[in-house]
């Protein structure tokens, strides 16, 4: 993972009302805790810190604070917690953890499903469960995203986190058993199966069952 480098200042005095003032003037008040030293007061710029954000690694970024105008706090960090109003969406809070570049770290990457599943094809509906993974490595070490290939996943079948296998030097903290994802068979034909085997018929499948109703996933749209 890149190593971003993000200017801040210190942040006096704390409190609401400096926090809504630094909000009304355009920047987002912060917090940088952690590593055995004492919780620092930050002040960011928010469209530079957005930049960060929209990187790569998003709102997991790992950088390096530059505080300007008192450099004995610079550190390296994890963003650990970006706070969004909850109407307009903008950013109104964020909290840095110290690292250390030569210790491993624990933190969240994306998972980006690649292919199209067999199951899909077929006509089933594809559940992607499970969007991020916690990893351990060292934070430079940290992937931008986990990819999952679902080719061969017919109907019924789903994966599951033991199922991927990580880069070298990363180790998956996410409990194995979770399903990463899964292709389910459309509730319509579940339906008319379960019909027909109480009447003794023979489901219909495929293109037939599709005219007798939508598929759970036409249901959602």
């Amino acid at each position: 993972m890149e190593l971003h480098t993000l200017n801040v200042k210190m942040r006096h005095p704390n409190g609401k009302g400096p926090a809504r003032r630094i909000r009304r003037a355009g920047d987002v008040p912060a917090v940088l805790y952690g590593g055995d030293k004492d919780t620092v007061a930050l002040v960011l710029n928010r469209k530079e810190f957005e930049k960060v954000l929209h990187g790569k690694g998003g709102e997991h970024a790992v950088v390096q604070l530059v505080v300007e105008d008192n450099q004995e706090w610079s550190s390296p960090a994890l963003v650990k917690d970006v706070q969004h109003h909850p109407v307009r969406g903008e950013i109104i809070h964020a909290d840095f953890l110290r690292i250390r570049l030569d210790e491993r770290i624990t933190t969240f990457v994306p998972i980006v499903l690649r292919g199209q599943a067999k199951g899909v094809v077929e006509g089933g509906v594809l559940d992607h469960q499970l969007r991020e993974l916690e990893v351990e490595c060292l934070a430079l070490e940290v992937p931008d995203e986990i990819v999952v290939d679902v080719t061969e996943l017919s109907m019924g079948d789903s994966l599951h986190v033991s199922d991927i296998q990580p880069p070298p030097n990363v180790t998956i903290v996410t409990e194995p058993e979770r399903t990463v994802v899964a292709v389910h068979t459309p509730r319509i034909v579940k339906e008319a199966a379960a019909a027909a085997e109480t009447a003794g018929e023979p489901a219909l499948v495929g293109e037939e069952a599709e005219q007798g109703g939508e598929t759970e996933g036409e249901e959602k749209e």
